[in-house]
């Protein structure tokens, strides 16, 4: 009989090494802390990330303890680490996997606050976020419509997976303590698609369920379910709705996954290199649309006059965010921000405002949802055409002209699988609101580009400190 999926997870990830990471691994990890990194002076300044900060200053401070990125007070890891997810995941700057999770903000600050606690170097740091983001995008994969249908945010429901496993490397766990960090994560993680506030701290309380498990499966006294995700009271069967892998709704796939392929290639392939970088703050899908119609409308020289109707061609499910459920419902925080007002804001305006970048609409728009401009555009010349199975986060873009002619463009998700080199050029339109500016942002790409070199992670709070 073959091993469970715990258990394969849990024996890989504790004897996984530094030198087992291909180069293209380490170089995107660095992105991914990078990504994360950037994004907490931005959310610092923010009324959520203000309110975590004091939150966990007042209920969890603790001298020497783990620090809160930016503000530079201590508190215990888990309040560190709720603060430290906060404040990045405020700023609306972060990573995408399979369009509903958001490693990163839940990730990051897991290996950074147990890093600093237990003394781990920073290529320590780079082998358990490897361990985490692999074991995250492998187990969701598949899983994630089916996730979301269930009424479950598939982010923190993952996150909080992938936190456990992250800061069980950190912490040295040997193989029995990862299957049972494995299981205690898999009874705390939550987060409902309620369309309330309450989403605003899921991947908070991802990191800190997450850092959580990992310390209480070090603690030795809980044994963990040897079948956590797969068993048939387990994590699928509660999370996605099904043990067997029969899923009730997929992104264009089968219906009917092999459990098998969770793992299949563990160690020799890694799916976080497929992860993207999230530049707008709105769904990944609505990333490649907006890029895609600016470099058009550019390459052919068309102003907006010009355009008679721009269609879009999305895959089907991107069409039905968050969740076929909950799609358009009226307390969504989403609604209203379909694809065709952010393909209205290329078209209109030339492009979108990145986290902390340039307005392209005049200053007298104070709310481009309500611009004349923009709403008549949406109205008038803009068709989304959900396509059963079309490639996810690879819209396809014609451009029809007033005059009879029409362009057609596509943009492949793989443009958006950047390098470590490709998001630092990327990053530099965050610059004009980013605190400390270009000389700050300097001081952090140097630390993460040398975190494998690093003896602790305390340069790397430096490079951040307020």
């Amino acid at each position: 009989m073959a091993d469970s999926i715990s258990r394969q997870f849990a024996r890989w990830a504790a004897n996984l090494k530094y030198e087992d990471l291909p180069p293209a691994v380490v170089d995107k990890v660095k992105a991914l802390a990078l990504m994360a990194l950037t994004s907490a002076p931005l959310g610092s300044v923010t009324a959520r990330g203000k309110a975590a900060v004091q939150l966990a200053k007042a209920e969890e401070a603790r001298p020497g303890g783990a620090t809160i990125l930016v503000d530079g007070a201590s508190a215990t890891r888990l309040g560190a680490a709720f603060a430290n997810a906060e404040v990045m995941w405020a700023s609306g700057l972060i990573d995408s996997y399979r369009m509903l999770t958001h490693p990163g903000p839940a990730l990051i600050p897991a290996a950074l606050v147990n890093a600093e606690m237990d003394g781990k170097s920073g290529k320590d740091v780079i082998v358990a976020l490897a361990a985490g983001y692999e074991f995250l995008t492998r187990l969701c994969d598949d899983f994630i419509p089916a996730t979301a249908a269930q009424g479950f945010r598939p982010g923190p429901i993952y996150a909080t997976m992938g936190a456990a496993m992250t800061s069980a490397k950190v912490l040295g766990l040997d193989e029995e303590s990862f299957v049972s960090a494995i299981d205690i994560a898999a009874n705390m993680a939550g987060g409902l698609l309620t369309g309330g506030g309450a989403s605003a701290i899921h991947e908070p309380n991802a990191a800190r369920q997450g850092v959580a498990a990992a310390l209480l499966a070090r603690r030795g006294d809980l044994k963990g379910s040897e079948t956590a995700i797969e068993g048939p009271s387990g994590f699928y069967a509660t999370f996605a709705g099904t043990s067997k892998g029969n899923v009730a709704i997929a992104f264009g796939g089968p219906m009917d996954i092999d459990l098998a392929t969770v793992t299949e290639g563990l160690g020799r392939t890694y799916k976080l290199l497929t992860i993207m970088f999230r530049m707008y703050p709105t769904a990944g899908y609505n990333q490649p649309v907006i890029d895609l119609i600016v470099e058009m409308m550019q390459a052919q020289g068309l102003k907006t006059a010009d355009l008679d109707m721009v269609e879009v061609s999305m895959n089907y499910i991107e069409n039905l965010y968050p969740s076929p459920e909950a799609f358009g419902r009226a307390d969504s925080r989403h609604a209203g921000e379909g694809s065709k007002f952010y393909a209205a804001n290329a078209a209109v305006y030339g492009g979108y405002p990145v986290v902390g970048g340039k307005a392209f609409a005049p200053a007298s728009v104070t709310d481009l949802q309500k611009d004349p401009a923009i709403v008549d555009f949406i109205a008038n010349h803009t068709k989304i055409i959900p396509v059963w199975g079309h490639p996810m986060f690879s819209p396809s873009v014609t451009l029809k002209v007033k005059d009879g002619r029409a362009f057609f463009g596509h943009y492949p998700y793989q443009r958006m699988e950047w390098t470590m080199d490709q998001l630092v050029a990327r990053l530099d339109e965050c610059m004009p609101g980013y605190p400390g500016g270009k000389a700050a942002f300097a001081k952090l790409v140097a630390a993460v580009r040398g975190m494998d070199g690093l003896a602790s992670v305390a340069p790397i709070y430096a490079a951040l400190k307020g």
